[in-house]
């Protein structure tokens, strides 16, 4: 197997599934609601959105080398069979995102307007958000996790650390823009489409990956 084209075909999935997820309101959104109700500064504000996007991608990449660990153990049954595992597994999974995008709408996520909410203790606030990123790890990421449990644990921890500045780095530039005065900046085709959206890519890369092995 090439592991060179599979291992670029996971850094390329990984990279594409954390920045399209990290576009939706729910890891955004949300704390421009709540900066504006708490009267907040915008370096209040992104300095929040740093502290619980550290905790929501801790989150994932913990979730995400656990399932690296046990896709290791599926791969040391197979390792002498000539089968391009990752690129099955990818192509799995973009399958079953793509059933699950046809049954479901998409992420729910809050629409109404904050602004005459009452104001809370700025503890309680900033616990409520950093609690609500980092109990939510991004599902769609483990999966890439999991095919790549052949790679190497230092190639997982730079795939976790690239996962983790990509997402970061959205949420804060969309907290920013949206902080700004962009009220309307929103992904409404993307937010309704998401698992198709993977679904598709995942299984777009895991043929790529399977075909050129």
């Amino acid at each position: 197997m090439n592991y060179d084209v599979m291992n670029s075909s996971l850094f390329v999935a990984l990279v594409a599934v954390a920045g399209i997820h990290a576009l939706l309101p729910t890891h955004w959104l949300s704390f421009v609601l709540v900066a504006r109700a708490q009267r907040w500064s915008r370096g209040r504000m992104l300095r929040v959105v740093l502290l619980s996007g550290l905790g929501h991608v801790l989150s994932t990449a913990l979730v995400g080398l656990a399932a690296a660990a046990l896709g290791k153990g599926v791969h040391h049954y197979v390792e002498n069979l000539d089968t391009p595992l990752p690129a099955l597994i990818l192509c799995a999974f973009g399958l079953y995102y793509l059933v699950m995008g046809w049954r479901r709408e998409g992420h729910r996520h809050c629409a109404h307007d904050h602004s005459e909410d009452p104001i809370q203790a700025d503890k309680v606030a900033v616990g409520a958000l950093f609690l609500e990123m980092t109990l939510s790890p991004c599902e769609t990421l483990i999966p890439i996790f999991f095919a790549a449990g052949s790679l190497s644990w230092t190639t997982l921890l730079l795939m976790a650390l690239a996962m983790s500045a990509i997402t970061i780095a959205a949420m804060g530039i969309l907290a920013f823009l949206a902080y700004t005065g962009y009220e309307k900046l929103t992904f409404p085709w993307l937010e309704h489409n998401e698992r198709l959206v993977l679904g598709v890519l995942l299984m777009a890369l895991g043929g790529f990956g399977y075909f050129f092995h």
